[in-house]
């Protein structure tokens, strides 16, 4: 795992978290002309850049890691935690624990799920729709529309082609079994989460969430699916991210 940063240390940050099975740079690369004025930094989760590849093992550990470099690093303090997908449900994860001041939190389409049995099957559904995609065999887009959006070619253009079983398994051991630390109930904080109204488990998550954050704004992109409004219209989701930031 390591840290990817840009921009003057003098200013305030942002971190980004990427999800599953894509990479900072396919998630975020085109939002950097947008914040020049921030210091941005980019988490690049194990199992997910190209250069001394290793496979996540666990994702707790990457979880502690990005909180012991906000506190050795950054004095336990970050302006605003951006995350999409899995990498929204570890900011959720960050927050809760309480130990880092987070000014802002913005949820791209966290998935917040314990979901028991069913655990194992989304795990194989994930990993066998990962492989088939990276190598180009055909596949039945039923699931991907029904739980990516309809039609929605951004999950397959933000891929990270050399993603592994491994690490998917490993990621989904935690994300599918995720329980909603009880401290998140004291984070008082300006909350946004953005969703696609295309995608089901998110909208769920939200549901979730808004017992833990009565403060927090709900934004539904209609027609889009996951990760949709993110990839084609970057300008777009720049600016709505400015706007939350600047609000006071």
């Amino acid at each position: 795992m390591k840290f990817i940063s840009y921009g003057n240390s003098s200013n305030k940050t942002l971190l980004f978290i990427h999800g599953l099975a894509s990479t900072y740079d396919l998630c975020f690369g085109d939002l950097i002309p947008y914040f020049q004025d921030y210091q941005i930094i980019f988490c690049v989760l194990d199992g997910h850049y190209f250069d001394d590849y290793k496979d996540m093992i666990s994702l707790k550990d990457n979880i502690d890691r990005i909180e012991n470099y906000i506190i050795e690093e950054l004095g336990a303090k970050v302006y605003c935690i951006c995350g999409f997908s899995m990498g929204a449900t570890i900011a959720v994860e960050l927050v809760g624990r309480g130990n880092i001041e987070v000014n802002k939190l913005y949820l791209d389409a966290a998935i917040i799920l314990n979901i028991g049995w069913l655990a194992p099957i989304l795990t194989r559904a994930f990993s066998l729709g990962t492989s088939l995609v990276k190598n180009n065999i055909s596949y039945s887009k039923y699931f991907v529309n029904m739980f990516m959006g309809k039609d929605n070619n951004s999950v397959i253009e933000m891929m990270y082609p050399k993603i592994t079983k491994k690490t998917i398994k490993n990621a989904c051991k935690y994300l599918y079994h995720y329980k909603i630390p009880q401290n998140l109930k004291y984070y008082s904080k300006p909350v946004l989460f953005c969703r696609g109204s295309q995608e089901p488990i998110p909208r769920i998550s939200a549901k979730k969430l808004e017992e833990y954050f009565p403060q927090m704004e709900v934004q539904v992109f209609e027609g889009m699916g996951h990760g949709q409004f993110l990839h084609e219209y970057p300008q777009e989701y720049a600016e709505n991210l400015r706007i939350f930031l600047n609000e006071e």
